[in-house]
């Protein structure tokens, strides 16, 4: 008989239980898979500590910011493994958790030069025994520089708001004031609380109540509107103040909401302008009365110039008459060579007061002294200085400055101009 090995038989519910616990085994391999991928894909630090604080796992993050090699954490202390102490850190809020059994926060603004937000929530198991602690840490260095920067640029803001020479202003789409600054409130003489809700009809003098409500309107409807423009405002007390304003629909989700502006205070502008007006007015009317003053003066002066033509003629007309004869009688008696000359001088000289020669040098050169038409007479006639001197019972050097006075009077001095030969062109 021959003797063959014996057969093993699997029992049929051995194999359904390993089958289960194989499609198990693939579940919690697949669950900790994605886990892997979700905790390594989250930017936030992840640990996951026992009751003791040891690390069970970490993320990708947790190791890239203290630039651990993946599973270099798992199964040691966290405060040694992180941070290279003895004993928990002074904030962990895990430590708070073990305590509590609640979720803790806490926000550490000095730890690496970074800003952290540190939570932590307790584990329980299917009983609700506890064991273990998840904890996640926030970056929010970025966040908090850019809260600062929000901050410290709104407080500029602010500055600049409450301390802008110029009025500015928020209303609503009513004319009620939401918001102004300081100067507002100087301006116009109300308290900051008590220009809140107060409506721009309270301010504005009434002729211009409808140029700003169809300027509002206006703007609503997208209308061109000119800007700035200038207003005529009442303080409290009653006192006006022009202002120049700039204004603007600020829209919220395509919905109009408000009207940003700018009001300037021109009040001393106003005056200024006001002050011109009133002297160019002024100095029109003067001018109308200058204009007449000249015209009476021409008038006046054209009646001078008659008077002294018909004055002149009378002289003329009296020397020919009731003096040239007499000298032409003279000249017929017995008189000597030195009377004889003098009345020649005496003649000469009544013809050159007649003559057109002296009204024309006595008209350009007023400032001409009698002795000085005197040498001009001798130097037309050609005399020396010599001769003139005997005439005039001068001295020569006498007669030289009579001569130079007469080139500077007729503007010859530095000329080289003939003195005799500029006079008979007179």
């Amino acid at each position: 008989m021959k003797r063959t090995g014996a057969s093993h038989t699997v029992n049929p519910k051995t194999r359904e239980v390993e089958k289960k616990y194989l499609r198990l085994f693939e579940k919690v391999s697949k669950a900790e898979q994605e886990k892997a991928v979700i905790l390594d894909a989250m930017t936030e630090l992840v640990l996951y500590l026992d009751t003791n604080l040891k690390v069970i796992w970490a993320n990708k993050a947790m190791h890239d910011a203290f630039n651990i090699a993946p599973g270099k954490l798992n199964a040691k202390h966290c405060y040694q493994a992180l941070h290279g102490r003895g004993k928990a850190c002074r904030i962990c809020p895990a430590v708070k958790t073990l305590r509590t059994g609640e979720p803790q926060e806490v926000v550490d603004f000095s730890s690496y030069k970074k800003n952290w937000v540190l939570r932590s929530y307790p584990v329980r198991d299917e009983k609700g025994a506890f064991i273990g602690i998840v904890e996640i840490v926030t970056d929010i260095t970025e966040r908090r520089r850019a809260e600062e920067a929000m901050r410290q640029s709104e407080q500029r803001y602010r500055e600049l708001f409450e301390n802008a020479n110029d009025i500015i202003f928020i209303m609503d789409l009513d004319g009620n004031i939401m918001s102004c600054n300081a100067a507002a409130s100087r301006t116009y003489g109300y308290e900051p609380e008590q220009m809140l809700g107060l409506n721009i009809e309270s301010l504005l003098d009434r002729q211009y109540l409808p140029v700003v409500r169809r300027l509002i309107r206006n703007r609503l409807e997208d209308a061109a509107v000119q800007n700035p423009q200038e207003f005529l405002t009442y303080t409290r007390n009653g006192e006006t103040v022009w202002v120049e304003v700039s204004a603007r629909i600020i829209r919220e989700n395509g919905r109009r909401v408000s009207v940003h502006g700018i009001a300037r205070n021109i009040t001393e502008r106003k005056k200024m302008e006001e002050a011109l007006k009133k002297r160019e007015q002024e100095l029109e009317e003067k001018s109308r009365n200058l204009e007449d003053a000249n015209t009476a003066l021409t008038v006046l002066l054209k009646r001078r110039e008659e008077d002294r033509a018909e004055l002149e003629d009378k002289v003329i007309c009296n020397v020919r008459e009731l003096i040239l004869p007499y000298i032409e009688n003279l000249k017929l008696t017995r008189i000597d060579s030195h009377q004889s000359n003098q009345l020649k001088i005496l003649e000469r000289n009544m013809n050159e007061i007649v003559s057109p020669f002296l009204r024309t040098l006595s008209s350009r050169y007023p400032n001409i002294t009698p002795t000085e038409i005197k040498v001009v007479n001798f130097i037309k006639e050609g005399r020396t200085t010599k001769e003139m001197a005997k005439l005039l019972n001068a001295s020569s050097r006498t007669v030289e400055a009579h001569r130079n006075n007469i080139r500077k009077k007729l503007g010859l001095k530095n000329r080289k101009a003939n003195l005799r030969s500029h006079l008979l062109s007179l």
